[in-house]
């Protein structure tokens, strides 16, 4: 155990001498889209991403999720606080969380509308992108809550926020890595590959072609990740 500690504490020196201090050339971000725990546990690191705020007296609206993988007491509050209806799930676990969770007689009502095991390391296709978005545009014409989701609310699930933010709410690029960084875990080495597939998803809202390397570009005229 003491062996496997040391190996960590020496892995993350490594990739902070990499990546240089948290102040070193830190984007310069509106201090708002920062403020907070950021990454937490506390209901399995789930965020608001966009719309007004929940509650039980709140009326139904569209309003936007980031999360990690719930727990049964977080689950219960998606339908009921939060008023979550659609739920998207892009590290294909569902059968044993939210179905489990359903059999359980917990959010009976809730669709999980999309189960596929995305990767971290493997970008989204521009096929995918167009089926999110018309998901975001479903929920807002229909006033319900739409939440997606990873294992920890970091990585896949930062990669697709970073997107809506950037599309949907007029982030510029380094705010939507600012705020992917303050709300996931071990940053610093998920960066490597995240870092240049959000350039590449900025390039890909603006029409512009795609000026990383290859395996981080979306992958156009695919259906990569599709339902």
């Amino acid at each position: 155990m003491k062996k496997q500690a040391k190996f960590f504490s020496v892995l993350a020196a490594v990739i902070l001498a990499v990546a240089g201090p948290a102040s070193a050339g830190k984007d310069p971000v509106r201090p708002e889209l920062t403020q907070g725990p950021g990454f937490t546990k506390q209901e399995n690191n789930l965020h608001q991403v966009d719309g007004p705020a929940p509650g039980q007296g709140a009326a139904p609206d569209y309003r936007l999720y980031r999360s990690g993988a719930p727990s049964r007491e977080t689950f219960a509050k998606w339908c009921s606080e939060y008023q979550i209806e659609r739920v998207i799930v892009m590290s294909g676990d569902a059968e044993s969380l939210e179905f489990q969770y359903q059999s359980q007689g917990i959010c009976p009502n809730l669709k999980v509308i999309y189960n596929v095991k995305q990767k971290v390391g493997v970008p989204v296709s521009d096929a995918f992108l167009q089926w999110f978005d018309d998901q975001v545009a479903a929920a807002r014409r229909d006033r319900v809550g739409l939440l997606f989701r990873c294992k920890t609310g970091s990585h896949r699930t930062g990669r697709l926020a970073a997107y809506y933010q950037m599309k949907y709410e007029g982030l510029s690029l380094k705010e939507a890595i600012a705020v992917m960084n303050h709300l996931g875990m071990m940053m610093p080495l998920f960066d490597i590959p995240l870092k240049p597939q959000v350039r590449a998803l900025d390039e890909f809202i603006q029409g512009q072609p795609c000026d990383q390397k290859q395996r981080a570009c979306v992958a156009v005229h695919s259906n990569r990740y599709l339902p």
